[in-house]
């Protein structure tokens, strides 16, 4: 009687535990900070703060990277380098028409530096580190 109960209580207080975890500290979605290294254009002078208009996150349970173009910037094309181990992965696409686009990459730790170059000339790039 005494482990019949036992049984019950652990089997009705057991699935409580699942709804108690706390998943803000979740680490699965990085962003990635990126920045111009040229803008396309012949002069550099512009230093008023700009949003980019590619965004990109690592997604670690899908090991890839998503990219989010916000404006219609032509070809864009994209390296991502492990720089620990040499590897490179590379996607091109039309931001017209593929405004989202997700590269699968091997989830190998090390530092990952990833490059997106348009058809204009503008060039971005960032930095992440998989561990």
């Amino acid at each position: 009687m005494k482990t019949r109960f036992l049984m019950i209580l652990v089997s009705v207080f057991l699935p409580l535990s699942l709804f108690a975890q706390n998943n803000d500290d979740n680490t699965d979605r990085a962003e990635i900070p990126l920045h111009i290294v040229n803008d396309g254009s012949q002069s550099n002078d512009n230093r008023s703060l700009i949003q980019l208009p590619v965004e990109c996150c690592y997604f670690g349970m899908m090991d890839s990277i998503l990219t989010t173009v916000f404006t219609d910037l032509g070809d864009v094309a994209l390296t991502v380098t492990n720089c620990s181990t040499g590897s490179v992965w590379c996607d091109s696409f039309d931001s017209a028409l593929e405004p989202q686009t997700i590269l699968p990459l091997s989830g190998e730790p090390g530092i990952y530096e990833i490059v997106y170059i348009t058809g204009s000339g503008a060039v971005y790039e960032g930095t992440f580190t998989i561990q």
